[in-house]
């Protein structure tokens, strides 16, 4: 079970009046077309996008506090970290714990003082405008176009990182805030802290902040030089994935239309990816989501020639029955792709010329493959286009088993096939310790199941007069199915063959 929960709460964006969604390790989205499905996708995409990333671009306007607080209370933070570091030395060596050698994995509590309450909290509330552009930029257009046009309405997004305690109060709520361009933050006093690196990690800031003190007054322009080193480590490594956790891991989007994007690869690649790919003024002229994907399978040339055409995925082998090769041309300095369909006698195929099948599937195993890690996000946008409803269940099955393996699957899909498949994932984890099996050292993938705590299904529906999109969380129903609506069209058009049927023999 798990012990915390991050949710998402939106209001007047796109064709979305208001919804609250709960990002679980499997999310899907279900409903009708042109209902925000994918709106709401992109947008948690572009929270990752920010808050995973922490370079000079993104926090240039936290400058000028963080040289305020660092000066002001670059002493203070210093013993903070010392104090936190000594006291968990004393609570390893009182419980004898191995935890204590430096390089362990370690979860810990830290209670912050009001020192870094202000700096984590001023950093922060600098971000408002850079999110903004963010947004902007994943979806190709101003926010004042994305956002619902009747009266009074006002976009806003809220994240709401909800934790478990283990003495029994009421849970602890982190909450984060974005609306007209303005972004806040709720900073608690204690936040969980799970550093790579363990104690090491936590020593090295407490050196970062005691060399800066040690230069400041001496030497300000070489201070200056550490102040946005110790930033990106405290927001990256410390305050951000305690603060919220999951928003603080990159995030990838495959957006639909991937077979179509593929096939114009090698035209538009070179054409709109610099132009398309930077913060601006001016929105780029294609949305970043898509930016980001061609950005990606780009990055996919600096791969080593036996990292890039390793053993096959799972994926080449259930469901393309083949294998994506990348290949590196120097002349034009971008990879290529091509597909090797099993027992294949001739040339490759360049994937532009494999069936729309396999250029939608290919860039799915090539993440699986080089780009995708624990802790990561994949979002799928339909990932059941071009694909026979028996691959559908096939490719939905693999994407469940990257959610076994540690990482976090989003998809939006208008498939009966992949949300029937998915009950059977999650009653599949019911019968777990019912009866005994074989032990393998890889399950096949009908044994791939997902406790239902871990899973969100979430169906969007418009309602009223003004026609915007609510949201609703959908569970399994008395039938062992979600309930998502698809059964009512086979209902309605096998109601219409009974009509017809009779009206015919009626004559």
């Amino acid at each position: 079970m798990r012990d915390e929960s991050l949710n998402l709460e939106v209001r007047d964006f796109g064709p979305i009046g208001q919804a609250r969604v709960e990002l679980r390790p499997l999310t899907v989205f279900v409903g009708p077309s042109n209902t925000g499905k994918s709106y709401l996708a992109m947008l948690i995409y572009a929270l990752h996008k920010h808050f995973s990333k922490f370079d000079s671009n993104s926090w240039w306007h936290a400058e000028q506090i963080v040289r305020r607080m660092l000066r002001d209370y670059g002493e203070q933070l210093a013993r903070d970290v010392r104090k936190t570091r000594e006291s968990w030395n004393k609570e390893d060596e009182e419980k004898r714990s191995p935890s204590s050698s430096l390089d362990v994995l370690q979860a810990r509590t830290w209670t912050l003082s009001n020192a870094f309450k202000k700096l984590v909290g001023g950093a922060i509330s600098t971000q408002g405008a850079m999110l903004r552009m963010e947004i902007e930029r994943c979806f190709g257009s101003r926010i004042e176009e994305l956002t619902m046009r009747s009266e009074g309405s006002n976009f806003a997004v809220g994240v709401y990182r909800q934790i478990k305690q283990t003495n029994g109060d009421n849970p602890k709520v982190i909450k984060l805030n974005y609306s007209n361009a303005t972004l806040t933050a709720s900073i608690p006093n204690e936040i969980g802290i799970n550093l790579t690196g363990g104690k090491k990690r936590f020593a090295e800031l407490e050196l970062e902040l005691e060399r800066y003190n040690a230069i400041k007054n001496n030497e300000p322009e070489l201070a200056r030089i550490f102040e946005f080193p110790v930033l990106r480590r405290v927001l990256q490594e410390i305050a951000f994935p305690g603060l919220f956790n999951q928003l603080g891991f990159p995030g990838h989007y495959l957006p639909a239309g991937r077979a179509e994007l593929l096939d114009s690869y090698d035209a538009i690649v070179e054409s709109l990816i610099d132009q398309a790919s930077t913060l601006s003024a001016v929105p780029p002229s294609i949305a970043g989501v898509k930016v980001d994907f061609l950005r990606q399978l780009l990055g996919l040339a600096r791969l080593d020639s036996q990292t890039r055409n390793s053993s096959p995925s799972e994926i080449e082998e259930e469901i393309l029955k083949g294998l994506i090769f990348i290949n590196t041309v120097e002349e034009v300095q971008f990879p290529r792709f091509s597909y090797k369909p099993t027992n294949w006698i001739g040339q490759d195929l360049p994937l532009k010329n494999a069936s729309s099948m396999v250029s939608e599937v290919a860039p799915i195993s090539l993440y699986e493959k080089h780009v995708l890690k624990r802790g990561e996000l994949l979002i799928v946008d339909e990932p059941e286009s071009h694909l026979h409803p028996e691959l559908q269940v096939k490719l939905f099955r693999q994407l469940a088993r990257l959610v076994n393996e540690g990482k976090r699957v989003l998809v939006t899909t208008h498939s009966e096939w992949v949300a029937e498949e998915l009950s059977n994932i999650v009653r599949r984890s019911m019968l777990e310790g019912r009866y005994s099996r074989v032990a393998e050292s890889k399950p096949t993938m009908d044994d791939v199941s997902i406790p239902e705590d871990d899973v969100g299904v979430w169906q969007f529906s418009k309602k009223g007069q003004s026609g915007s999109s609510t949201v609703k969380k959908i569970d399994i129903g008395e039938t062992g199915l979600y309930d998502t609506g698809f059964d009512d069209v086979a209902i309605q058009s096998h109601n219409e063959w009974v009509r017809i049927t009779n009206a015919i023999e009626e004559n």
